[in-house]
């Protein structure tokens, strides 16, 4: 008998971009595919770019460069955001690059192989972009996590962001849909759901009327086996005291929300096309505290914008020093073609970008050690993701404790376990370290942290919890 064709696929960007992955080899297992960890083993060779910013695109190309390089024999697909609409010459610049694919087109993988493959059968065939969620493997995650896509592009139009030109308008799946694919995630171990947009307040109103987050949370809070739902990138704007009280009366879902405010400044903010001001701003943050007083809440900033000056820097400085964000990612402006801030220009150098980063990022780390610390002999649930049998795999040596009890020389040689809280997102946040012996990822602990830096807790066990709330 004759080996299954051999696929590598290997996903750069966002957790968007992975689902999308795991969706595509999901597919290409239907098909009689056999995923294979390296790329010298594959016939066919898959990447999944981002070409969101100008760092992201950079790197995509490397990567497309050094695969092409040593493919050899197999097939060579680039696809994804970087090539969308066909207007990057990836294949003239490389020759080794033998197809490329834009966002949502993965299900004819297989037919670049091999001409005469036929794609399954996908269910609606009005949910062309959703193909193979139904199947999609969940590779490159622990198996109780799942990110879910609730919907496909953005209908908001920030000056500087470029995702409506790549992924289009705001197309929102049905709930059903949703429901659907979260029962068969729950069927194979799933107990978190990570629901992700690039803007979760806004869906459903494309469908017509209001945000239908709440009925979605509502309606997969339904099912066995699920305990958690966590809500990433809730546009401020648009996640209404009507929305929090609906998505945060569902018990399921955590005590957590993404929030990205990119800015804090009136002015920038206008500039920046996100209709929104600090106090409003500033409200809604209070309120979501009031709601959840427990919650946990992860933002994003932007700075180096081009009407950004020193007094809308300290403008975003002073507010993130109030609000005291738990969690918090920084970027620098790039500069996008096809974005209305393209037009400005770029007058903040990229020394002066970088300074002003590191300046948001320092009071951070302050701001994160004390929310941090104020953890510290709280018991808590979390879930394991990971379990090191080696504590020296784990390189804990290397992370910063700078408050409480060090417990890791009690850890010797034994196994060391990484969990979270449902204060924590996978991935994109801290978590916390605890003696791994009799864990496996899925697991669920109540443990008690001790010692913490500005990212990660170091707790003890405490009692069994009975699970993940």
């Amino acid at each position: 008998m004759s080996r299954a064709p051999r696929v590598y696929l290997e996903t750069l960007g966002c957790d968007k971009n992975l689902v999308d992955s795991q969706a595509a080899l999901g597919l290409l297992r239907r098909q009689g595919f056999e995923a294979v960890q390296t790329p010298s083993d594959a016939q066919l060779i898959v990447l999944n770019t981002c070409g969101f910013l100008e760092a992201a695109r950079r790197e995509s190309m490397e990567r497309i460069e050094e695969l092409a390089e040593t493919k050899g024999d197999a097939t060579f697909v680039v696809m994804g955001c970087f090539i969308q609409g066909g207007t990057h010459p990836v294949q003239r610049l490389v020759p080794g690059v033998d197809h490329v694919l834009g966002v949502g087109q993965y299900e004819t993988l297989a037919s670049l192989l091999d001409p005469s493959a036929e794609a399954p059968p996908l269910g609606d065939p009005d949910e062309a972009v959703y193909s193979g969620y139904a199947v999609r493997t969940l590779d490159d995650t622990p198996s109780h996590v799942a990110h879910v896509k609730i919907a496909e592009g953005c209908s908001q139009t920030c000056s500087f962001c470029k995702i409506p030109i790549l992924r289009g308008r705001q197309r929102s799946r049905p709930i059903a849909s949703i429901v659907d694919e979260a029962r068969r995630l729950s069927e194979r171990g799933v107990r978190e759901l990570i629901l992700i947009a690039q803007n979760t307040s806004a869906y459903g109103i494309d469908l017509g009327g209001d945000s239908r987050l709440g009925a979605l949370c509502r309606a997969l809070a339904e099912l066995d086996g699920i305990e958690w739902i966590r809500v990433l990138y809730a546009y401020p704007s648009m996640f209404s005291d009507r929305l929090m009280d609906e998505v945060y009366g569902v018990d399921k879902v955590v005590s957590y929300l993404d929030i990205p405010i990119q800015h804090a400044s009136p002015r920038v903010l206008e500039a920046m096309g996100r209709p929104y001001d600090t106090d409003a701003l500033r409200r809604r943050i209070e309120r979501l505290r009031t709601v959840r007083p427990d919650i946990m809440l992860r933002s994003t900033v932007l700075v180096g914008f081009p009407q950004e000056e020193e007094e809308d820097l300290e403008i975003l400085l002073d507010f993130l020093a109030e609000v005291r964000f738990d969690h918090l990612g920084s970027f620098v402006y790039s500069r996008e073609e096809q974005t209305a801030a393209h037009a400005w220009g770029d007058p903040v150098d990229q020394a002066e970008k970088e300074d002003r980063q590191a300046r948001v990022e320092d009071l951070q780390w302050d701001i994160a050690l004390e929310r941090k610390a104020s953890l510290l002999g709280r018991t808590m649930d979390i879930v394991i993701d990971e379990v090191f049998d080696d504590p020296e795999e784990a390189e804990l040596d290397s992370l910063p404790l700078e408050r409480g009890d060090d417990p890791r020389s009690g850890w010797t040689g034994k196994p060391v376990a990484f969990g979270r809280s449902e204060g924590f997102s996978l991935e994109i946040d801290g978590g916390i370290w605890v003696e791994g012996e009799g864990l496996a990822p899925g697991d669920s602990a109540r443990v008690t942290p001790v010692a913490c830096g500005a990212y990660d807790l170091w707790a003890v066990p405490a009692a069994q919890s009975k699970g993940m709330k």
